[in-house]
């Protein structure tokens, strides 16, 4: 038989499987097994922390790890492996860096967790170790051979956890599945018909709460869904149809009638468009109120009402103050420290938060002290999970201090005539938001110290120096600030700034202030916002990053874009990174007026 009888016979062959695969439904690249490499993504990912051991961080954009006596950090990653078999290989690829060579170890766990419920109290116990890698200084993907677990779990349940640690004792830096670019993956070989991160839908959001804030919107939360590459967003449906999108597990939904149930369920969906089953219902019903005005016939309306609601205050609590001014004193605050006008110590959860709230927006309560040299703060929070809105801030030495508190929320503040800076996320305080607010006339007693924004704490202080991912955005830094707008401190990292507007009037140069931001930590992006000097020559510089010692990650991997600054016709830069800052990254800023953008030391 010639070779080109043979060939056509051959083909005709091949086209009678394909034809007999298509009439039986089948498909070749997802139906039958085939021997394969695929990349995938984590269903989970976070990080428990020793020395806040019931606070959990499956939110954060960053895993972090440290070996350490007292205040170890370990990092937790999940997959799914279904469809996968007979696995001849498998890399664990994690993007970070660590502050000093170092090894990353991978071991294997258990799957009974979930990054949005783990904690260092509750987390599964280390097992045998499946892989590790050398790792440095520098921010890159770091590739463990776990090829022997993975088979292991692909052949079990079909589900593989890794616990992750180092072990120089040096803080160490990985991205999450939450940072967007650069996550964790499983590179596997083998036989496979995984489809990957494109069609497998996300997990229903689970803990759905809902809770009527007046008679015409009620607040939802609940707990994140996961999904191979990360949630891309949640879609809200009140009595069967689309009420809203969100990125977060936050919503709130407004424009509702008074004394009216509610139904509401919770669908995820991934970047793919993949969509979740629907979450459980929950029931709520609105205030009793005439939806037209606010509900002020039982908020409080004395300042010792507003000091016990907050010190006795529990889980879904509504403190509501009625329009007025209140002055707060710290005898009777209880503040074991003795410093805040107004203080709790209490938690609310991601479910149920504590909201303290004027009850009518348009005129909002003023929480108000004395003196900005009296040592008082104006709110001192050192709880998790609440939610400050639509308060005005008056006359205290400093403004708002969070102190190992976490997850809470800032929103629609004034903050004014302050003796030193007007908000401190401090002492360890972490995934805290401030937003949509107005901060001016700080500095009042020390300009040096009067920032409108401090996140960490100098490392000369007894304070815990690292904290994470806070976000600043859609604020407004007005006149009157005589302090860097905002201080980022070494020891920070993942902090957020974006959206926000700086006015440089006020800027002293006291305490090396001479610029709208200053930046010590580490990770921090800064983007979209818009800065002004109007004239005011203390300011030399935009954006500034710095090193402050060796005790604590400081001055790596700062990005900045898409800013809009106005530096009249000064000399400086938007952004200027000193020759002791690595991995400084800028791109897409803009200079009215023309003028200086980046020095050497930053990478365009």
């Amino acid at each position: 038989m010639s070779s080109s009888i043979r060939n056509i016979k051959l083909l005709f062959y091949k086209l009678g499987l394909c034809l007999l695969a298509l009439l039986l439904g089948l498909s070749f690249t997802e139906t039958m097994v085939m021997a394969s490499s695929v990349t995938l993504s984590p269903i989970s990912d976070s990080y428990v922390h020793q020395g806040n051991s019931s606070s959990n961080y499956g939110t954060s954009t960053s895993l972090y790890v440290k070996d350490d006596t007292a205040s170890s950090r370990q990092a937790f990653i999940k997959f799914n492996l279904s469809g996968i078999s007979n696995v001849t290989s498998a890399k664990l690829r994690i993007y970070g860096s660590s502050s000093y060579n170092t090894v990353l170890s991978a071991y294997q766990t258990a799957d009974n967790w979930n990054e949005s419920t783990i904690t260092w109290n509750n987390k599964p116990v280390q097992g045998s170790l499946a892989g590790s890698v050398p790792m440095n200084t520098t921010a890159a993907y770091y590739e463990i051979d776990v090829t022997n677990y993975v088979a292991a779990e692909a052949a079990g349940d079909g589900i593989v956890s890794f616990m992750l640690q180092e072990n120089a004792g040096k803080y160490t830096t990985l991205n999450s599945r939450e940072k967007g670019v650069n996550g964790p993956e499983l590179v596997i070989s083998g036989n496979s018909t995984h489809p990957g991160g494109n069609e497998q839908p996300p997990t229903a959001p689970t803990n759905v709460t809902g809770i009527a804030t007046s008679g015409t919107q009620i607040q939802l939360s609940w707990s994140p869904a996961e999904a191979n590459g990360g949630v891309a967003g949640y879609e809200v449906f009140r009595n069967g149809s689309l009420a809203g999108e969100t990125a977060g597990v936050f919503f709130l939904d407004n424009g509702l009638g008074p004394d009216t149930m509610y139904s509401y369920y919770i669908i995820a969906r991934d970047s793919a468009g993949n969509r979740s089953a629907p979450s459980s219902t929950v029931m709520v019903r609105t205030l009793a109120d005439s939806g037209s005005t606010p509900i002020c016939s039982n908020a409080l309306n004395s300042s010792v009402a507003i000091q016990n609601a907050m010190r006795t205050a529990i889980p879904g609590d509504i403190i509501a103050i009625a329009p007025g001014t209140y002055t707060g004193v710290k005898a009777t605050s209880g503040d074991p420290g003795g410093q805040g006008l107004f203080y709790s110590g209490q938690n609310g959860t991601e479910a149920a938060p504590i909201l303290l709230t004027s009850c009518d927006p348009d005129k909002p309560a003023v929480l108000k002290g004395v003196s900005v040299n009296d040592g008082s703060y104006g709110i001192h929070l050192t709880g998790d999970y609440w939610q400050i809105r639509n308060i005005e801030i008056d006359t205290a030495q400093k403004g708002i201090v969070i102190d190992h508190g976490n997850y809470n929320l800032l929103h629609s503040l004034k903050i004014h005539q302050i003796g030193d800076e007007g908000v401190h996320f401090r002492d360890g305080s972490s995934y805290n938001r401030l937003e949509y607010s107005t901060i001016y006339d700080t500095g009042k007693y020390q300009p040096g110290y009067g920032e409108g924004a401090y996140v960490g704490s100098d490392s000369s202080s007894n304070y815990e120096h690292l904290v994470y991912d806070n976000v600043i955005s859609h604020t407004v830094f007005d006149g009157g600030i005589t302090a860097e707008h905002i201080d980022i401190k070494e020891g920070a990292s993942g902090t957020i700034i974006e959206y926000c507007t700086f006015n440089g009037t006020g800027i002293s140069g006291e305490n090396s202030a001479d610029s709208f931001i200053d930046v010590k930590g580490v990770n921090t992006i800064i983007r979209y916002n818009q800065g002004y000097r109007n004239g005011n020559s203390n300011i030399k510089d935009a954006f500034q990053v710095r090193t402050h010692g060796t005790a604590y990650p400081t001055g790596m991997n700062n990005s900045f874009e898409h800013n809009t600054i106005n530096l009249d016709d000064s000399v400086g830069y938007v952004v200027y990174a000193t020759s002791a800052a690595t991995g400084t990254t800028a791109h897409d800023d803009v200079r009215i007026g023309g003028g200086n953008l980046y020095n050497n030391n930053v990478n365009k």
